[in-house]
């Protein structure tokens, strides 16, 4: 780009995508949309990380439960999708030469970028690798999360060195967490045998390692805010060790796939399954957390105004009106890309049919975990008068209707 132009995107990043769009014509671009998915998810997640405390209230119990899941998840879609390792070697360019599960590292640095979630790799070999974030739109979910996602990254590994020659195997463990207050997320991984530590249990890779001289500690004026694709400096491309490369292009659909919500409803289900937990139980909880955190959200009256400006309301519509709602949630929907069609959009009422796998995520609770933070937002972006809720659904479609009600049991 010339000189005389301050960096900036690209005007063909985002071109050609389905735009995103307010009922009043304002819209944002791709990029902050992909941003949004990633702010909005972590918000929701870190409503239901509370319930998942509120429901296990010991902090080990915890861990063990959702680092337990994220790897056996990981792993179960590496064994269940027909050529699914092999596809993953072909794309990040695994070299017939690397031996054991040091690979997946490469897994890992391509789905922080797509995540938005951008740093660099310090270390890449056979016996140690080393990846350092400085973004983490995950960090105000909770620590227990931070443990599991190395799980699910050693998952990944692990099911990936299965195509390589036999090798060392290292043991991927997080040294530093954005969520735990550290100003970056560090991920160090080391071959036992060649690094030996005191062993420890699956949900303790957190903390120090055998290598903590080796760690490359980044300045704060030289970390970055936004991935490889976003950057002018690496030509709006992302590129890893191995000549892999993508664009801006990739950020869909990783942004609206994977979120915090992602790891602690899968461990909710398997405590369910187990009986440790009814779905009765877990389900009230979700419904208290997320309804309170939607109340919280617009309390105050500079943050109505700055959705006001963000969606391009009118003056002629006044803040008595669940239109503001409802172009809320459809600024919501185009991001995460979820197909939804309008019944009802008017002063009286807002009525939307949204795809329900969308909503999902292959997730039931996930529905009503966001229509319960719906309704909380409803009450204070309008008022008390007005709530949201579901009504007439079918298997296929979520109802939800924003209109004036009496409720002596809200």
């Amino acid at each position: 780009m010339s000189k005389k132009v301050d960096a900036r995107l690209p005007k063909e990043v985002g071109t050609g995508l389905y735009p995103v769009k307010s009922p009043w014509d304002k819209m944002i671009t791709y990029h902050e949309a992909a941003r949004y998915c990633q702010r909005y998810t972590a918000v929701v997640s870190a409503a239901i990380m509370q319930a998942y405390r509120m429901l296990v209230k010991d902090y080990e119990a915890r861990s063990k439960a959702i680092c337990k899941n994220a790897y056996n998840r990981l792993a179960y879609v590496y064994q269940a999708i027909p050529g699914y390792t092999e596809m993953n070697a072909d794309q990040l360019r695994m070299h017939p030469f690397m031996r054991g599960n040091f690979v997946g590292g490469l897994i890992g640095d391509a789905g922080d970028e797509d995540l938005l979630m951008c740093g660099r790799v310090n270390d890449f070999g056979t016996y140690r690798a080393e990846k350092e974030l400085d973004v983490c739109y995950w960090d105000i979910i909770g620590s227990e999360l931070c443990r599991s996602t190395t799980q699910s990254l050693q998952a990944c590994a692990d099911y990936a060195a299965k195509l390589r020659p036999e090798g060392p195997h290292i043991e991927y463990h997080m040294v530093e967490a954005k969520g735990c207050g550290d100003r970056h997320c560090r991920i160090v991984a080391e071959c036992r045998k060649k690094y030996p530590m005191p062993e420890h249990e699956q949900w303790e890779c957190f903390g120090p390692v055998a290598t903590e001289a080796q760690i490359k500690y980044t300045r704060e004026e030289d970390t970055v805010e936004d991935s490889m694709m976003f950057r002018e400096e690496c030509d709006y491309r992302f590129s890893n060790g191995t000549n892999f490369e993508k664009d801006w292009r990739s950020a869909y659909p990783m942004v609206t796939m994977s979120n915090g919500a992602t790891y602690i409803l899968p461990t909710l289900d398997d405590l369910v399954r187990e009986g440790t937990l009814t779905d009765e139980e877990v389900d009230y909880a979700i419904h208290c957390v997320c309804e309170a955190a939607g109340k919280a959200t617009f309390i105050d009256d500079f943050a109505k105004e700055g959705l006001r400006t963000w969606l391009g309301v009118p003056h002629s519509i006044g803040n008595d009106d669940g239109r503001i709602m409802g172009g809320y949630l459809e600024m919501f929907l185009q991001s995460m890309h979820i197909a939804y069609d309008i019944e009802a959009f008017n002063r009286e009422e807002v009525i939307y049919r949204i795809d329900r796998m969308g909503l999902s995520n292959r997730m039931p609770k996930m529905v009503n975990a966001y229509i319960w933070f719906w309704y909380g937002m409803t009450k204070s972006l309008v008022n008390a008068q007005w709530s949201l809720w579901e009504e007439a659904s079918t298997e296929e479609k979520v109802r939800i209707k924003i209109a004036k009600k009496v409720d002596k049991f809200c």
